[in-house]
């Protein structure tokens, strides 16, 4: 039987994956600032909210994939480091 052993992503990988959280954090406040710019509820503003939609969906695997990740790593570390 072969096993095969998951990969544990290293800290340059990781800090590539935050670089991507903080990228789509950006976009999302970016966002919101064009939506403030609008009165609520105006077509404007609504069709605003695909858009951050997207961005909030985006950003909601990023920083799962992103904290996955960590753990991952911090799991791998002796336990008596």
């Amino acid at each position: 039987m072969h096993t095969t052993t998951k990969a544990v992503p290293d800290l340059a990988t990781i800090e590539g994956m935050l670089d991507e959280v903080d990228e789509y954090a950006r976009e999302v406040v970016s966002c919101r600032r064009k939506l403030s710019q609008h009165r609520v509820g105006s077509a404007a503003y609504l069709d605003l909210l695909p858009t951050l939609s997207v961005q909030l969906d985006v950003l909601r695997l990023k920083v799962k994939h992103a904290a996955q990740a960590l753990d991952e790593y911090q799991d791998s570390l002796p336990e008596d480091r």
